[in-house]
Protein backbone atom coordinates (compact mmCIF):
# COMPACT_ATOMS: atom_id res chain seq x y z
CA UNK A 1 0.00 0.00 0.00
CA UNK A 2 2.64 2.34 0.99
CA UNK A 3 4.43 1.67 -2.31
CA UNK A 4 1.26 2.62 -4.61
CA UNK A 5 0.64 6.39 -2.41
CA UNK A 6 4.79 7.02 -3.32
CA UNK A 7 4.08 5.54 -7.05
CA UNK A 8 0.91 8.05 -6.94
CA UNK A 9 3.13 10.98 -5.60
CA UNK A 10 5.60 9.95 -8.91
CA UNK A 11 2.40 10.09 -10.84
CA UNK A 12 1.02 13.42 -9.58
CA UNK A 13 4.62 15.27 -10.31
CA UNK A 14 4.18 13.82 -13.96
CA UNK A 15 0.59 14.98 -14.50
CA UNK A 16 0.95 18.55 -13.10
CA UNK A 17 3.97 18.98 -15.64
CA UNK A 18 2.14 17.54 -18.18
CA UNK A 19 4.49 14.24 -19.14
CA UNK A 20 1.49 11.88 -18.71
CA UNK A 21 0.13 14.27 -21.51
CA UNK A 22 2.65 14.10 -23.87
CA UNK A 23 3.16 10.43 -23.47
CA UNK A 24 -0.24 9.89 -25.04
CA UNK A 25 0.53 10.32 -28.38
CA UNK A 26 4.13 9.31 -27.80
CA UNK A 27 3.57 5.88 -26.68
CA UNK A 28 -0.28 5.13 -27.74
CA UNK A 29 -0.07 1.45 -27.62
CA UNK A 30 1.65 1.51 -23.98
CA UNK A 31 -0.20 3.63 -23.01
CA UNK A 32 -3.30 1.75 -24.15
CA UNK A 33 -2.11 -1.52 -22.75
CA UNK A 34 -1.20 -0.14 -19.25
CA UNK A 35 -4.37 1.62 -18.69
CA UNK A 36 -6.06 -0.94 -16.29
CA UNK A 37 -2.79 -1.35 -14.27
CA UNK A 38 -2.37 2.54 -13.96
CA UNK A 39 -6.29 2.86 -12.99
CA UNK A 40 -6.04 -0.42 -10.47
CA UNK A 41 -3.16 1.86 -8.79
CA UNK A 42 -5.31 4.93 -9.18
CA UNK A 43 -7.91 3.10 -7.24
CA UNK A 44 -5.98 1.88 -4.70
CA UNK A 45 -4.36 5.03 -3.80
CA UNK A 46 -7.77 6.85 -3.75
CA UNK A 47 -9.03 4.70 -1.31
CA UNK A 48 -5.66 4.28 0.65
CA UNK A 49 -5.12 7.61 0.97
CA UNK A 50 -8.74 9.07 1.74
CA UNK A 51 -8.68 6.23 5.05
CA UNK A 52 -5.46 8.18 5.69
CA UNK A 53 -6.65 11.84 5.57
CA UNK A 54 -9.43 10.43 7.78
CA UNK A 55 -6.58 9.47 10.39
CA UNK A 56 -4.54 12.56 10.26
CA UNK A 57 -4.31 14.78 12.88
CA UNK A 58 -1.94 17.64 11.28
CA UNK A 59 -3.70 20.00 8.91
CA UNK A 60 -1.13 20.05 6.47
CA UNK A 61 -1.08 16.81 6.58
CA UNK A 62 -5.02 16.57 5.77
CA UNK A 63 -4.74 18.80 3.12
CA UNK A 64 -1.52 17.17 1.53
CA UNK A 65 -3.22 13.48 1.99
CA UNK A 66 -6.43 14.69 0.18
CA UNK A 67 -4.64 16.10 -3.06
CA UNK A 68 -3.15 12.59 -3.57
CA UNK A 69 -6.87 11.45 -3.69
CA UNK A 70 -7.99 14.06 -5.83
CA UNK A 71 -5.24 13.45 -8.15
CA UNK A 72 -6.13 9.82 -8.40
CA UNK A 73 -9.60 11.19 -9.70
CA UNK A 74 -7.21 12.98 -12.10
CA UNK A 75 -5.44 9.85 -13.13
CA UNK A 76 -8.56 7.61 -14.16
CA UNK A 77 -9.28 10.69 -15.99
CA UNK A 78 -6.14 10.86 -18.35
CA UNK A 79 -5.92 6.85 -18.83
CA UNK A 80 -9.73 6.67 -19.37
CA UNK A 81 -8.83 7.53 -22.90
CA UNK A 82 -11.62 9.31 -23.74
CA UNK A 83 -12.63 13.11 -24.52
CA UNK A 84 -14.60 13.80 -21.17
CA UNK A 85 -12.18 11.80 -19.25
CA UNK A 86 -9.25 13.70 -20.54
CA UNK A 87 -10.88 17.06 -20.19
CA UNK A 88 -12.18 16.35 -16.86
CA UNK A 89 -8.48 15.71 -15.24
CA UNK A 90 -7.15 18.81 -16.98
CA UNK A 91 -10.34 20.81 -15.30
CA UNK A 92 -10.09 19.35 -11.34
CA UNK A 93 -6.16 19.73 -12.11
CA UNK A 94 -6.59 23.67 -12.68
CA UNK A 95 -9.53 23.94 -10.08
CA UNK A 96 -7.16 22.13 -7.66
CA UNK A 97 -4.21 24.20 -7.87
CA UNK A 98 -7.16 26.83 -6.83
CA UNK A 99 -8.61 25.29 -4.01
CA UNK A 100 -5.40 23.10 -2.53
CA UNK A 101 -3.09 26.74 -2.15
CA UNK A 102 -6.29 27.97 -0.33
CA UNK A 103 -6.67 25.27 2.00
CA UNK A 104 -2.90 25.45 2.70
CA UNK A 105 -3.09 29.15 3.48
CA UNK A 106 -6.12 28.70 6.00
CA UNK A 107 -4.69 26.03 7.64
CA UNK A 108 -0.92 26.46 7.08
CA UNK A 109 -0.75 30.33 7.04
CA UNK A 110 -3.58 31.64 9.14
CA UNK A 111 -4.04 29.17 11.78
CA UNK A 112 -0.42 28.09 12.62
CA UNK A 113 1.02 32.02 11.94
CA UNK A 114 -1.88 33.07 14.82
CA UNK A 115 -1.21 29.38 17.38
CA UNK A 116 2.08 28.09 15.93
CA UNK A 117 0.77 24.46 15.72
CA UNK A 118 -0.76 22.23 13.48
CA UNK A 119 -2.38 19.70 15.55
CA UNK A 120 -6.11 19.31 14.91
CA UNK A 121 -6.92 18.72 18.59
CA UNK A 122 -5.97 21.81 20.14
CA UNK A 123 -8.78 23.86 17.70
CA UNK A 124 -12.53 24.40 17.98
CA UNK A 125 -14.84 27.17 18.30
CA UNK A 126 -13.30 29.25 15.74
CA UNK A 127 -16.30 30.19 14.58
CA UNK A 128 -16.91 32.41 17.64
CA UNK A 129 -13.52 34.11 17.09
CA UNK A 130 -12.57 34.05 13.50
CA UNK A 131 -16.25 34.26 11.60
CA UNK A 132 -14.47 35.87 8.29
CA UNK A 133 -11.85 33.14 8.16
CA UNK A 134 -14.90 30.34 9.12
CA UNK A 135 -16.91 31.61 6.36
CA UNK A 136 -13.64 31.11 3.65
CA UNK A 137 -12.64 28.55 4.95
CA UNK A 138 -16.55 26.68 4.82
CA UNK A 139 -16.21 27.73 1.18
CA UNK A 140 -13.08 26.31 0.16
CA UNK A 141 -14.04 22.63 2.21
CA UNK A 142 -17.16 23.18 0.31
CA UNK A 143 -15.32 23.35 -2.75
CA UNK A 144 -12.82 20.57 -1.93
CA UNK A 145 -15.58 18.17 -1.57
CA UNK A 146 -16.73 19.26 -5.20
CA UNK A 147 -20.08 20.10 -4.68
CA UNK A 148 -22.00 21.56 -7.81
CA UNK A 149 -21.18 25.50 -9.14
CA UNK A 150 -17.54 24.24 -8.47
CA UNK A 151 -14.64 24.30 -10.57
CA UNK A 152 -13.84 21.24 -8.89
CA UNK A 153 -17.45 19.21 -9.53
CA UNK A 154 -17.03 19.82 -13.28
CA UNK A 155 -13.69 18.35 -13.42
CA UNK A 156 -14.29 15.22 -11.32
CA UNK A 157 -17.64 14.29 -12.80
CA UNK A 158 -16.05 14.25 -16.25
CA UNK A 159 -12.97 12.33 -15.00
CA UNK A 160 -15.48 9.92 -13.39
CA UNK A 161 -17.66 9.90 -16.40
CA UNK A 162 -14.93 9.05 -18.63
CA UNK A 163 -12.93 6.35 -16.24
CA UNK A 164 -16.93 4.66 -16.06
CA UNK A 165 -17.16 4.76 -19.73
CA UNK A 166 -14.09 2.95 -20.32
CA UNK A 167 -14.87 0.31 -17.16
CA UNK A 168 -18.07 1.01 -15.55
CA UNK A 169 -16.21 -0.99 -12.18
CA UNK A 170 -13.25 1.41 -12.18
CA UNK A 171 -15.97 4.53 -12.36
CA UNK A 172 -17.89 3.00 -9.53
CA UNK A 173 -14.77 2.45 -7.06
CA UNK A 174 -13.55 5.93 -8.19
CA UNK A 175 -16.79 7.64 -7.51
CA UNK A 176 -16.28 6.09 -3.40
CA UNK A 177 -13.95 9.46 -3.35
CA UNK A 178 -16.94 11.06 -3.57
CA UNK A 179 -17.89 10.08 -0.38
CA UNK A 180 -14.70 9.92 1.42
CA UNK A 181 -14.04 13.62 0.71
CA UNK A 182 -17.19 14.56 1.62
CA UNK A 183 -16.13 12.56 5.40
CA UNK A 184 -12.72 14.27 5.76
CA UNK A 185 -13.58 17.46 4.96
CA UNK A 186 -16.89 17.87 6.73
CA UNK A 187 -14.78 16.16 9.86
CA UNK A 188 -11.91 18.84 9.64
CA UNK A 189 -14.16 21.79 8.85
CA UNK A 190 -16.32 20.91 12.20
CA UNK A 191 -13.66 19.93 14.00
CA UNK A 192 -11.78 23.43 13.81
CA UNK A 193 -14.94 25.58 13.42
CA UNK A 194 -17.68 25.16 15.55
CA UNK A 195 -18.21 23.86 19.44
CA UNK A 196 -16.80 25.50 22.44
CA UNK A 197 -13.32 27.99 22.11
CA UNK A 198 -10.25 25.43 22.77
CA UNK A 199 -8.86 27.04 26.28
CA UNK A 200 -5.82 26.32 25.22
CA UNK A 201 -5.19 29.33 22.83
CA UNK A 202 -6.11 33.50 23.48
CA UNK A 203 -8.72 35.07 21.34
CA UNK A 204 -6.92 36.63 18.25
CA UNK A 205 -7.92 38.68 15.51
CA UNK A 206 -10.04 37.63 12.43
CA UNK A 207 -7.87 37.71 8.93
CA UNK A 208 -6.46 40.42 7.96
CA UNK A 209 -6.84 42.31 4.41
CA UNK A 210 -3.88 40.97 2.93
CA UNK A 211 -5.04 37.08 3.95
CA UNK A 212 -8.37 37.99 2.45
CA UNK A 213 -7.01 39.39 -0.95
CA UNK A 214 -4.84 36.11 -0.86
CA UNK A 215 -8.07 34.07 -0.67
CA UNK A 216 -10.83 36.06 -2.92
CA UNK A 217 -8.93 35.79 -6.21
CA UNK A 218 -9.03 31.91 -5.63
CA UNK A 219 -12.40 31.82 -4.33
CA UNK A 220 -13.94 33.83 -7.51
CA UNK A 221 -12.05 31.73 -9.92
CA UNK A 222 -13.25 28.42 -8.20
CA UNK A 223 -16.76 30.06 -8.77
CA UNK A 224 -16.72 31.42 -12.13
CA UNK A 225 -15.48 28.88 -13.67
CA UNK A 226 -17.50 26.25 -12.12
CA UNK A 227 -20.25 28.22 -13.19
CA UNK A 228 -18.55 28.59 -16.66
CA UNK A 229 -16.46 25.85 -17.61
CA UNK A 230 -16.60 26.29 -20.96
CA UNK A 231 -14.22 29.34 -21.26
CA UNK A 232 -11.62 26.43 -20.59
CA UNK A 233 -13.44 23.49 -22.15
CA UNK A 234 -13.69 25.54 -25.61
CA UNK A 235 -10.25 25.76 -25.69
CA UNK A 236 -9.65 21.90 -25.10
CA UNK A 237 -12.22 20.29 -27.37
CA UNK A 238 -9.74 20.02 -30.52
CA UNK A 239 -6.70 19.81 -28.79
CA UNK A 240 -7.76 16.50 -26.73
CA UNK A 241 -9.88 15.35 -29.81
CA UNK A 242 -6.59 15.63 -32.14
CA UNK A 243 -4.88 13.98 -29.22
CA UNK A 244 -7.31 10.86 -29.26
CA UNK A 245 -8.10 10.64 -33.06
CA UNK A 246 -5.65 11.37 -35.22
Amino acid sequence: MAGSIILASVILKLASYGYLRILLPILPDATHYFSPLIQTIAIITLIYASLATLRQTDLKGIVAMSSIAHMAVVILGIFSNTVQGIEGAILLSIAHGFVSPALFICVGGILYNRYHTRIINYYRGMALTMPLFTMMFFAFTLFNMAVPLSLNFTGEFLSLAGAFQRNPIIGALGATGIFFSAAYSIWMYNRISYGKFSSYYPVTNDISRREFMLLLPLLIATLVLGIFPNVILETLHFSVSTLLYT
